[in-house]
């Protein structure tokens, strides 16, 4: 049986997880380590499994337990959206959750349909319209427009168009 389990991680720790399968019942348990599978299952002894684990770097197997230390596979958390919206950016070193109010301005002012779609999926609908509400500063009057059209909101209701409201301008 091939295993594989991805763990979605900011840091490039690596990690390991302890794969036990129970072959007798054909069932399959994950562990964040060694000691915790002991402690769950006291007729193991910690210290054996972890010389064993340890030395041969192979899996412990006998007629009724594998068991397999594993790493756990880290990919980036990351959107669906096209380079082409953060061009000035590193786009495979952006923190997509700490910059959310930069690609919600991009996505809402120059992204189409599908990038909207991605961004929402991603994002979750109501941190969205939060963004929209309380965070995002700029918008231009077309993404005010789009914003409040798809979300069903007023411009009032976007902090970037009171914001506007409140800054004078010139007459010209």
């Amino acid at each position: 049986m091939v295993f594989c389990l991805i763990l979605y991680m900011r840091s490039n720790n690596q990690r390991r997880v302890l794969v036990v399968e129970w072959k007798k019942i054909n069932s399959m348990e994950i562990f964040s380590s060694l000691k915790n599978f002991c402690d769950s299952h006291p007729y193991y002894n910690y210290n054996t499994l972890n010389n064993y684990l340890s030395k041969k770097k192979t899996a412990y197997n006998t007629e009724e337990i594998r068991i397999e230390r594993k790493p756990v596979i880290t990919e980036p958390i990351k959107p669906e959206l096209p380079r082409s919206l953060f061009w000035e950016f590193d786009y495979h070193s952006l923190d997509w959750m700490r910059s959310y109010r930069t690609v919600m301005e991009r996505v809402i002012e120059r992204g189409s349909s599908k990038d909207w779609e991605a961004m929402i999926e991603f994002y979750g609908r109501d941190k969205v319209i939060q963004a929209l509400t309380n965070d995002i500063p700029y918008l231009t009057d077309h993404g005010v427009k789009s914003a409040c059209q798809y979300f069903q909101l007023s411009p009032q209701e976007l902090k970037c168009y009171t914001k506007k409201q409140l800054q004078k301008t010139h007459w010209i």
